[in-house]
């Protein structure tokens, strides 16, 4: 039994890049629904006092139970329905932020004249991080080959990318992208 939670939390570990909130839209609709059902003002006035004013301000003329209800329900409601394309809902910076965290300063890694060109940069950042790869660099890669597939589905996602993660443009995810592969290929293939 200890190995198979041991296992569990292997397969639901969060990396310190992932967003700590992220979670299924059906377990979060069930946390709000039970706030809701349990909530009470000496709970509420316990609270740190910023989450209240966040609290109040997202519920506008609503009680606080009764947004909870009501995102509740829209978070169901969204679980249930097409994911919009990003002509339709933008992508926002917290999304970003959210999704491709290790894109964020991509074209930062060429401090001061470290490195010649930007691909020097970021070979020696997966240089750096090897031989634990698999903690950054494999997800970097990832992220950045998805942020390249949505860019050439989508202008509006290239457009608001480039908008919330300045350096991630096509060509320096593709950097990235190829000479992560490269890398692995290299040094992590038999």
């Amino acid at each position: 039994m200890e190995w198979q939670v041991l296992r569990l939390k292997r397969v639901l570990r969060t990396e310190y890049w992932d967003a700590p909130w992220r979670q299924p839209m059906q377990p979060l609709a069930s946390q709000l629904d039970y706030m809701a059902a349990t909530f009470t003002s000496d709970f509420f006035a316990s609270c740190p006092t910023k989450a209240q004013e966040t609290w109040i301000a997202a519920a506008e003329k609503k009680s606080v139970p009764e947004f909870m209800t009501e995102l509740a329900m829209l978070l169901r409601v969204a679980d249930r329905q097409y994911e919009p394309d990003y002509d339709e809902v933008p992508l926002a910076r917290w999304e970003t932020w959210a999704r491709f965290p290790l894109l964020i300063g991509i074209d930062r890694w060429a401090y001061d004249d470290e490195y010649d060109s930007f691909e020097a940069s970021v070979q020696g950042r997966i240089d750096t991080e090897h031989p634990l790869c698999e903690l950054e660099i494999v997800p970097a890669i990832a992220q950045a080959l998805e942020a390249l597939a949505l860019c050439a589905e989508s202008s509006s996602f290239a457009a608001a990318l480039l908008l919330h993660a300045s350096g991630a443009t096509q060509d320096s995810l593709a950097v990235y992208a190829d000479l992560g592969q490269a890398h692995m290929r290299t040094h992590h293939r038999p």
